[in-house]
Parts: structure tokens; C-alpha cells; sequence
């Protein structure tokens, strides 16, 4: 039995009555209240549902399928890790952990030749933040920007039940400063004492609010950390790989920082990991604290499967040059936002964006929602900001970055279909439905059903 076949054979309200009870209630009436079809599975830029019917990807996991769903080249060379070595001992080294290293070294920024290993985005950031503590001893305080997303773990260590562990790498409130983004001279400011361990930038800003910083942003943190022996961590977990027309995109400005972490579209959605780079003299540092033990960097236990997946997926956007692809096909993309937007005002503010990672910042919610509906019913996913309460919140679109101009046309083409159905809306119904859509979760679910005129009934 196929993947598609299986799936469409489980009951709609069974399968959303189960995800209910047991992981995640607002999704599933989300899900119930839209009609949306359940994947069954996907290739290359497209999803296909349990009804049979497919749609373009351009929402991607945020990042995450950047060569394509099921690449043929990365599925291979997960399929013989798999039938060699899918998990090891720990201690243990497959050779497909050195063919990583070996890729990383010859395509990220000078100095960055140390690795730590760990499974998510998340995990990676607090190995980052204690290899900071230890390298710059002495200092507490960390910097960070307004709206940045490094993860949403609260923080293993604050609840770890070994205090020895524990007290040296928990930073306290008081010690984390945040600055508004783009804001290099607040950054210098927040360094000036020489007392931060490091600043942590995304140097695209991602999560729900996309916004590329002016251009001498980067360079001016950078040298604000160096001035002050402050560790600069850039987080390209939803940049890297090409993603913004570069390999990196502190590429961009030059800036070389002295550690980076990577996830997401590191194994082309297949098996998750993440890697913090660091310089040498990151590691010498962390090295020499009293508190360092062999392992205080390392993460959690990752497969033989999964670094053979990120070699392989490296390989794949060196091979076909995607970075120079997401530049070339996302300037299309770029500009045809950047028209709806001058064509539709009462709704869109901008369309923030650099290569393909891009989206449209919307003057209310109640527009992202409706836009992101009404795209999903012309057979276009796009992301969603998750942010109901944000004034502006934009929908991104980051398709895969093998996305045919085909595609972009057409996703371009069901946009303008979108947003003259919106323009025919009246004013009252938009603050209507954006009243509604700031109190849904106080709303009780059947009423939530009705008004989205679903046939479902909610039983979780």
C-alpha cells in the first residue's frame, strides 16, 4: 500500500479527533475549520493530499526543504546510511560525519572549523550560549534583537537538577539585553563595557517578522564585537545553505563571525540536525574555563542518517549552484510582490525580502488569513506567520530553491486572483473577521466550526 493510499484510507474526523486529544488541540480545529486536506505525501515542489489533489510549496517547513521534497540525490544517501550504520554507539564515528565536516569547511566563512553536533536549532543556540560563557569568562550578559527566533526550548539547564552543571551557563533575566533590529549603534552601546559574553543576530531577521537590516548592520556589529572582545553568534538557521542568494548570508556584508549555527535546510527535511560552527579561538577559550569536561559542547546523540543527509544536501546546492538560483528566479518572485503591493495598498504594506526568502507584510491578520486561504484553494501553501496578534505579520513564501520560474509565475498569477477577491471584501467584514481572529482561541470550538460552515464536529 502507498503512503497516499494509506493515508486516505484513515476517517478525516478520526484522524483530527486524535490529533486533539493527544498533541495538539488548536491545530486541529484550525485544520477542521478550514477544510484544509491532510498531506499524504510530497516531491519536489509539490504536496499532495489525501483527496488526491496537489499543491505548489512555497511555505517550504519555513526553510526547511530547501533542495525539494525527496530529493533523489540526499534520499540515496540516506538510504545506505540506512542499510549500514542508522544509528551508532555513542563514542562512535561514521565516515559520513567527516564527509560533512570536510563540506562545511570549504564553504563556510574563514575560521569557522570546529563543530558541535546536536538535533534541532534549539539545542544547538544553548550549546552556542555555553561555548560563550566558557570563552569569555567573567561575562553574563547576552545581546539579542527585538522579534529574533532562536529557538523556543526554555532552556534545558535552568531546570537541570545538577547545580555544578547548571549555575555557570543560565543566564538571569537582568543579563539579557535587547535591542531593536537593525539598530547597530544601540548593539555598540549594549557591548561598550566590555561585560557581554556575545550577541546573538539573525542576519536576515526571520520569525514572523522578515526584515532584511540596512547594510551596514552586520559590519557595524561585528566591529562593535571585536572592538570589545564580544563573541558574535550569526544564526543562519533559516538563511543558510543559499537561501538569500549566498552559500550564508553574512556573506553579503563580509562579516566573519565567530560562531554560526545551521539547521533546518541542512538534510533537506529528512533527518533533523544542527551544527554550531566556531573559530578556533572560540574552543581554545572554552577549553581553558575551570567548568570545561570533555562533552559540555556536544548535544544530543545524532545519526549515521542524518550526517548523510547533510553531506548530501550540501553537495546538492554546491553541484547546482542554488544560491545563484535563488537570486536569479527570486528576483522574479521578489518583484512580482513588490507589485501586488503598489497595486494593493489597502491590504499589503511591503514585501520584505532578499533571494527567496521573501513574503508580503500585511496590514492585519485577518489579510494574511484570508490571503493564505485563499492561495491554499488555488492550490498554493504558503507560510503562515502563526501570529495572530501581530499588527503586521508577514506571510512568507520560500519555496524550495529548485522551484521552477513556471511555478513563480503561477503562484504570481493566483496572488492577483487572491487579492481582487479580497478587494471586493467590504471594510467592516475585515475588522470583523480580525476582531474574531485576535479572540479565536477564547471562542468556543463548535462555534468556531459554524462559522466556518464545517461539517466536522469537535470531540477532543
Amino acid at each position: 500500500m502507498s503512503t497516499g493510499t494509506a493515508v486516505a484510507a484513515l476517517d478525516r474526523q478520526q484522524v483530527l479527533t486524535t490529533l486533539g486529544r493527544h498533541w495538539n488541540p488548536t491545530a486541529a480545529l484550525m485544520l477542521a475549520a478550514t477544510g484544509r486536506q491532510l498531506e499524504s505525501h510530497a516531491r519536489g515542489s509539490e504536496v499532495f493530499a489525501e483527496d488526491g489533489s496537489r499543491a505548489l510549496d512555497f511555505a517550504g517547513s519555513y526553510g526547511v526543504f530547501l533542495v525539494g521534497h525527496q530529493n533523489d540525490a540526499v534520499r540515496s544517501a540516506v538510504l545506505d546510511a540506512l542499510e549500514t550504520a542508522p544509528a551508532l554507539v555513542p563514542g562512535t564515528v561514521h565516515p559520513a560525519t567527516a564527509d560533512l565536516f570536510t563540506q562545511l569547511t570549504e564553504i563556510l566563512p574563514a575560521g569557522l572549523s570546529e563543530f558541535s553536533l546536536g538535533c534541532s536549532g534549539a539545542e544547538i543556540s544553548e550549546i552556542a550560549l555555553r561555548a560563550a560563557y566558557l570563552a569569555r569568562p567573567g561575562r553574563r550578559r547576552i545581546v539579542i534583537v527585538a522579534g529574533g527566533y532562536h529557538g523556543k526550548t526554555l532552556g534545558a539547564l535552568t531546570v537541570l537538577g545538577q547545580h555544578e552543571h547548571r549555575d555557570d551557563f543560565t543566564p538571569a533575566d537582568d543579563d539579557l539585553v535587547i535591542v531593536a533590529p537593525g539598530d547597530a549603534r544601540a548593539v555598540r552601546e549594549a557591548v561598550r563595557a566590555g561585560d557581554v559574553a556575545a550577541v546573538y543576530v539573525e542576519p536576515v531577521l526571520g520569525g514572523a517578522y522578515l526584515r532584511v537590516p540596512p547594510a551596514d548592520f552586520m559590519p557595524e556589529v561585528a566591529a562593535a564585537c571585536r572592538d570589545t572582545g564580544t563573541l558574535l553568534v550569526a544564526d543562519e538557521i533559516q538563511t543558510g545553505f543559499g537561501r538569500t542568494g549566498r552559500m550564508f548570508a553574512v556573506e553579503h556584508s563580509g562579516v566573519e563571525p565567530d560562531i554560526m549555527l545551521l539547521s533546518k535546510a541542512l538534510t533537506g527535511g529528512f533527518v533533523p540536525v544542527a551544527v554550531a560552527a566556531m573559530t578556533e579561538e572560540v574552543l581554545a577559550g572554552a577549553r581553558r574555563s575551570p567548568q570545561w569536561y570533555p562533552g559540555v559542547l556536544d548535544g544530543t546523540a545524532v545519526s549515521a542518517l542524518s550526517m548523510a543527509a547533510a553531506a548530501a544536501t550540501i553537495r546538492e546546492v554546491r553541484e547546482r549552484n542554488l544560491p545563484e538560483r535563488a537570486e536569479t528566479v527570486g528576483r522574479a518572485l521578489r518583484e512580482g510582490l513588490k507589485w501586488a503591493v503598489r497595486k494593493h495598498p489597502r491590504h499589503l504594506v511591503d514585501a520584505p525580502g532578499i533571494g527567496l526568502m521573501t513574503g508580503l507584510r500585511t496590514r492585519n491578520p485577518s489579510v494574511e488569513n484570508l490571503i493564505s486561504m485563499q492561495m491554499a484553494a488555488r492550490g498554493i501553501h504558503l507560510g503562515h506567520s502563526l501570529n495572530e496578534q501581530m499588527d503586521q505579520p508577514v506571510l512568507r513564501f520560500y519555496p524550495p530553491l529548485t522551484v521552477s520560474a513556471a511555478d513563480i509565475e503561477r503562484v504570481l498569477a493566483a496572488l492577483d486572483e487572491s487579492l481582487d477577491w479580497l478587494d471586493r471584501r467590504p471594510a467592516w467584514l475585515m475588522r470583523r473577521i480580525s476582531s474574531l481572529l485576535r479572540r479565536q482561541y477564547r471562542l468556543p470550538p463548535p462555534l468556531v466550526l459554524k462559522l466556518m460552515h464545517s461539517d466536522l464536529e469537535v470531540n477532543w
